[in-house]
C-alpha cells in the first residue's frame, strides 16, 4: 500500500481552488510539525535542566519549591530542578552528585541524583532540624538537633539504614572526608562524639571541651573546631585519628571558613568588624587581621584573594591574601544571599536577594563581569565540589 501526502488530481475543480486547497493542508501539516517541536522542545527542557551538574550552579529562591540552574559556560539559565519543597536547608555532594534538602516543617527530605536527574521524596519519622551529605554522596543524616536523633539513610533509595542515638543539644556535624565516620558537636557533652558509618556504632570520641562549630578541611582528613567556652580557641584536628593537633586563640566570636586548598584559616568577627587569616598547616596563632564588617568569607583563586559580603556597606570587599592586605572593592546593589566559588576558582556567584538576580565575579581580574536575571529573592547558590561549602 502506497500513501501519498498530496491530494488527488480532481479535473474538475478549477486550477486555482486545487491550488488553495494545497497550500491549506500544507499550512495546516506544517503548522503541526511546529507545534509538535515546541512541545518536544519543552518537555526536552523540563527534563534536562542542565548538561551537566559539574558544570551548572543551583540556584535556590525564598518560598519556590524548585532551584534554578545556571550553566557556568554560557552563564545563562538553562532551567528548573524541581523539589517539591521550599529548600530551606540544601546540601550537596562534594563527589557523586548527590544534592538533598529539607524544608525544615515537614517529616521529609527530597534526594536528587543530579547525573540522572530524579529526585526522592524520603518520609522520616522527626520534622529534621538539620541535613548533612557524606562527600561521596552515598549517606545522608537528618538529626532532631534538640533529642539527639540521628537518622541515616541510603543516598540511593532513601531507605533508613540505621538509627543513631547521640548528644542532646546537638550544634554542629560532619562527616569525615573519606565518609566513613559522623562527628557531632552538642552542648550536652564536652568535645566530639563520633560515629561509624557502617556500624552506626560509637567510636573513641574526640576529648575536650565543649564545642560551638566544626568544619571539615579541604583534604577532608583534617577539621576545625571552636570551643564554645570563652576565651575561645579554634582547634586543629587529625579527623583520622581523632586528635587535637594544635589549639590557637581567638576573637570572642568568629565564624571558620577553611580556604580551598586549606593552607589558610579564615576567621570573621562580626561583632568587632575584623578577618583573620591564619595559617593552617598547621594551624598557627599570630595571624593578620584586616578590617571587614561581614560574616561570610570566599577565597578564589588558588587562595590568592578572599571576597567577603559587607550587606550594611553595599559592597563586595577583596582582600589579598598572598599580600595580606586589603585591594579594593566591588559595589553590590543589593543583599547578598550565601554564594559559591566554582571547583577551579575561577568565578563566585552571588545572589543578590532584592534584586533577583546573581552577581558573577571574575575572581582573577577581581572584577564583576555581568548579572543573571533568576526571579525573585535567591538566597543561596550552590555547584557540586565548589568553594564555600561549610560540610
Amino acid at each position: 500500500m502506497t500513501f501519498n501526502s498530496h491530494p488527488p488530481y480532481d479535473p474538475t475543480k478549477p486550477a486555482g481552488a486545487r491550488s488553495r486547497a494545497g497550500i491549506t493542508r500544507r499550512r495546516l501539516f506544517g503548522t503541526a510539525l511546529v507545534g509538535a517541536a515546541s512541545l518536544l522542545a519543552a518537555a526536552t527542557a523540563r527534563a534536562e535542566a542542565y548538561r551537566d551538574y559539574r558544570r551548572t550552579i543551583f540556584v535556590a529562591r525564598r518560598g519556590v519549591a524548585a532551584l534554578d540552574a545556571i550553566d557556568v559556560d554560557s552563564e545563562t539559565v538553562t532551567g528548573t530542578l524541581e523539589l517539591g519543597l521550599e529548600p530551606r536547608e540544601l546540601q550537596i555532594s562534594q563527589r557523586g552528585g548527590r544534592l538533598a534538602a529539607i524544608d525544615l516543617r515537614s517529616p521529609r527530605l527530597v534526594s536528587v541524583d543530579l547525573a540522572a536527574q530524579s529526585r526522592r521524596d524520603v518520609p522520616l519519622p522527626f520534622i529534621p532540624s538539620r541535613l548533612r551529605i557524606s562527600p561521596d554522596g552515598q549517606r545522608l543524616a537528618a538529626f532532631d538537633d534538640a533529642r539527639g536523633t540521628i537518622v541515616l539513610l541510603d543516598g540511593t533509595d532513601g531507605r533508613e539504614r540505621s538509627r543513631i542515638d547521640g548528644p542532646r543539644e546537638i550544634r554542629e556535624a560532619i562527616f569525615s572526608g573519606d565518609s566513613s565516620s559522623l562527628l557531632v558537636a552538642a552542648a550536652s557533652v564536652g568535645g566530639l562524639s563520633t560515629y561509624d558509618i557502617a556500624t552506626a556504632q560509637p567510636v573513641p570520641p574526640v576529648e575536650g571541651p565543649s564545642l560551638h562549630a566544626l568544619l571539615r578541611a579541604p583534604n577532608g582528613r583534617e577539621g576545625f573546631a571552636l570551643t564554645a567556652e570563652t576565651p575561645r580557641r579554634v582547634l586543629h584536628l587529625d579527623l583520622r585519628s581523632r586528635q587535637v593537633l594544635a589549639s590557637v586563640p581567638t576573637s570572642d566570636h568568629p565564624v571558620l571558613f577553611a580556604t580551598g586548598t586549606g593552607i589558610q584559616l579564615l576567621a570573621i568577627d562580626q561583632h568587632a568588624g575584623t578577618l583573620s587569616i591564619l595559617p593552617s598547616e598547621p594551624l598557627q596563632p599570630g595571624g593578620v587581621t584586616l578590617p571587614a564588617a561581614a560574616s561570610t568569607a570566599y577565597a578564589a583563586w588558588f587562595d590568592t584573594v578572599a571576597f567577603v559580603p559587607a550587606p550594611a556597606a553595599r559592597k563586595l570587599l577583596i582582600f589579598d591574601l598572598e599580600r595580606r592586605k586589603a585591594a579594593g572593592s566591588i559595589a553590590l546593589e543589593g543583599v547578598p544571599g550565601t554564594g559559591v566559588v566554582t571547583p577551579d576558582g575561577d568565578k563566585l556567584y552571588l545572589p543578590i536577594e532584592d534584586q533577583g538576580t546573581v552577581a558573577v565575579i571574575d575572581t582573577h581580574l577581581r572584577q564583576r563581569t555581568t548579572s543573571i536575571a533568576i526571579g525573585a529573592a535567591p538566597v543561596q547558590a550552590i555547584i557540586a565540589g565548589g568553594y564555600g561549602l561549610c560540610h
